[in-house]
């Protein structure tokens, strides 16, 4: 009896060595670990980590902004506008929205709900792509209020003035008619700050918009370089090799 108490006592604390940490005993090491799968391309499976770490930790931003980035990671793997993706893009906006009530002074929370609504509203309706928009610039200036080092909040600002230039002056007259209107923008406000991102930080995705841009201005010489260096560079984040088909695309293109 007295051996098997022993056996019993041995495979509890085998179990508890082997066992993985839990959630809540050091959240800095499980926020680096949910960063990882991201940088994998884990992106389900990063999702699935957070939602747990969210069950542990409800109310903590960089649990929340996270989670809400890698829906948008997530539904971009979707078939592209389809019911799926199009829910999964509307489900992460809360959860921006949550990261926010739980730090408002969080730049990039505010840049999550940026990213989430920019996301949504591409699969929207007219009326909901309208607030979504609104919402996108809204948070993507509050973002960069709260740190001027954000490149992509940058980035983000940067395609919505591109994005909403885009539109032709008769959408234009609609939305201002039906919908109230947008904020002014403009592909010069676009180059701006797309220069001012990749100023702040080397990004494939940087120098592919602004190479975009550029196109729009034309600025067909430069925007060939900016789209052969977006070729060039390593690939860092796990969207790269998307980027990198899209700069090709384009020089293709030109």
């Amino acid at each position: 009896m007295r051996a098997l108490s022993i056996s019993l006592l041995t495979a509890f604390f085998l179990a508890l060595i082997m066992a993985p940490p839990a959630l809540g005993q050091d959240l800095d090491e499980q926020l680096e670990r949910a960063d990882e799968l991201r940088q994998a391309g884990a992106f389900e499976e990063g999702r699935a980590f957070l939602e747990d770490l969210r069950e542990e930790h409800p109310e903590n931003a960089d649990v929340l902004w996270r989670l809400a980035r890698i829906m948008t990671d997530a539904g971009g793997e979707l078939e592209e506008g389809s019911d799926a993706q199009r829910e999964l893009y509307l489900e992460a906006v809360p959860v921006a929205e949550a990261a926010i009530e739980a730090d408002p002074e969080h730049s990039w929370a505010h840049l999550s709900l940026a990213i989430a609504a920019g996301q949504a509203g591409l699969v929207s309706g007219t009326r909901q792509q309208i607030e979504l928009s609104r919402r996108v610039k809204e948070h993507a200036d509050k973002a960069i209020a709260l740190d001027a080092e954000n490149d992509l909040a940058y980035h983000v600002l940067g395609r919505w003035h591109h994005e909403v230039a885009s539109l032709g002056w008769v959408s234009r007259t609609v939305v201002r008619a039906v919908y109230g209107g947008l904020p002014d923008a403009s592909f010069e406000a676009a180059e701006a700050n797309l220069r001012t991102a990749l100023e702040t930080r080397e990004r494939i995705v940087h120098r592919l918009e602004l190479g975009r841009t550029l196109i729009e201005r034309d600025k067909e010489e430069e925007a060939r370089e900016q789209l052969q260096a977006a070729i060039q560079l390593p690939e860092e984040d796990p969207n790269d090799l998307n980027y990198k088909r899209e700069a090709h695309q384009l020089l293709m293109r030109l």
